[in-house]
Protein backbone atom coordinates (compact mmCIF):
# COMPACT_ATOMS: atom_id res chain seq x y z
CA UNK A 1 0.00 0.00 0.00
CA UNK A 2 2.88 1.75 0.68
CA UNK A 3 4.64 1.43 -2.20
CA UNK A 4 2.18 2.29 -4.48
CA UNK A 5 1.28 5.63 -2.56
CA UNK A 6 4.79 6.76 -2.88
CA UNK A 7 4.31 5.55 -6.48
CA UNK A 8 1.38 7.82 -7.00
CA UNK A 9 3.73 10.86 -5.42
CA UNK A 10 6.54 10.54 -7.61
CA UNK A 11 4.68 10.37 -10.63
CA UNK A 12 2.67 13.48 -9.82
CA UNK A 13 5.95 15.18 -8.51
CA UNK A 14 7.17 14.43 -12.36
CA UNK A 15 3.76 16.00 -13.57
CA UNK A 16 4.25 18.92 -11.69
CA UNK A 17 7.85 19.36 -13.18
CA UNK A 18 6.93 19.30 -16.78
CA UNK A 19 7.86 22.89 -18.95
CA UNK A 20 4.73 23.69 -18.90
CA UNK A 21 3.79 23.90 -15.58
CA UNK A 22 7.43 24.70 -14.19
CA UNK A 23 6.78 27.73 -16.69
CA UNK A 24 2.96 28.26 -14.64
CA UNK A 25 4.78 27.97 -11.11
CA UNK A 26 7.29 31.27 -11.88
CA UNK A 27 4.29 33.13 -12.80
CA UNK A 28 2.60 32.22 -9.77
CA UNK A 29 5.70 32.98 -7.92
CA UNK A 30 5.59 36.40 -9.84
CA UNK A 31 2.28 36.95 -9.61
CA UNK A 32 2.45 36.52 -5.82
CA UNK A 33 5.36 38.85 -5.54
CA UNK A 34 4.02 41.79 -7.04
CA UNK A 35 1.16 42.13 -3.64
CA UNK A 36 4.14 41.35 -1.09
CA UNK A 37 6.22 44.17 -2.74
CA UNK A 38 2.96 46.52 -2.69
CA UNK A 39 2.54 45.82 0.88
CA UNK A 40 6.06 46.58 1.55
CA UNK A 41 5.61 50.00 -0.29
CA UNK A 42 2.87 50.79 2.09
CA UNK A 43 4.24 49.50 5.28
CA UNK A 44 7.09 52.06 4.66
CA UNK A 45 5.43 54.98 3.34
CA UNK A 46 1.99 55.05 4.75
CA UNK A 47 1.85 58.39 5.54
CA UNK A 48 3.78 59.58 2.20
CA UNK A 49 0.52 58.52 0.17
CA UNK A 50 -2.69 59.67 -0.22
CA UNK A 51 -6.01 57.40 0.79
CA UNK A 52 -6.49 57.09 -2.79
CA UNK A 53 -3.51 55.87 -4.16
CA UNK A 54 -3.48 53.68 -1.05
CA UNK A 55 -6.94 52.35 -1.92
CA UNK A 56 -5.64 51.85 -5.50
CA UNK A 57 -2.47 49.58 -4.44
CA UNK A 58 -4.93 47.29 -2.29
CA UNK A 59 -6.76 46.55 -5.06
CA UNK A 60 -4.11 46.05 -7.01
CA UNK A 61 -2.44 43.67 -5.01
CA UNK A 62 -5.74 41.79 -3.81
CA UNK A 63 -6.61 41.17 -8.01
CA UNK A 64 -2.69 39.85 -8.29
CA UNK A 65 -3.54 37.34 -4.83
CA UNK A 66 -6.61 36.30 -6.85
CA UNK A 67 -4.52 35.54 -9.75
CA UNK A 68 -2.39 33.74 -8.02
CA UNK A 69 -4.80 31.68 -6.80
CA UNK A 70 -5.98 30.81 -10.11
CA UNK A 71 -2.78 30.01 -11.71
CA UNK A 72 -2.34 27.62 -9.00
CA UNK A 73 -5.74 26.15 -9.49
CA UNK A 74 -4.62 25.73 -13.04
CA UNK A 75 -1.32 23.73 -12.31
CA UNK A 76 -3.79 21.52 -9.97
CA UNK A 77 -6.26 20.95 -11.97
CA UNK A 78 -3.89 20.23 -15.05
CA UNK A 79 -1.53 17.50 -13.01
CA UNK A 80 -4.23 15.71 -11.63
CA UNK A 81 -6.38 15.52 -15.06
CA UNK A 82 -2.83 13.97 -16.36
CA UNK A 83 -2.44 11.66 -13.14
CA UNK A 84 -5.77 10.24 -13.86
CA UNK A 85 -5.82 9.78 -17.54
CA UNK A 86 -2.50 8.04 -16.98
CA UNK A 87 -4.17 5.66 -14.61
Amino acid sequence: MMEKQRQGWKSREELYNTPANTRLKYIAFGTIAVPIAIFIVQIIWCDAISPKVYLFMRGCAGLFAIAFAVIVGIIVYRVEREFINQK
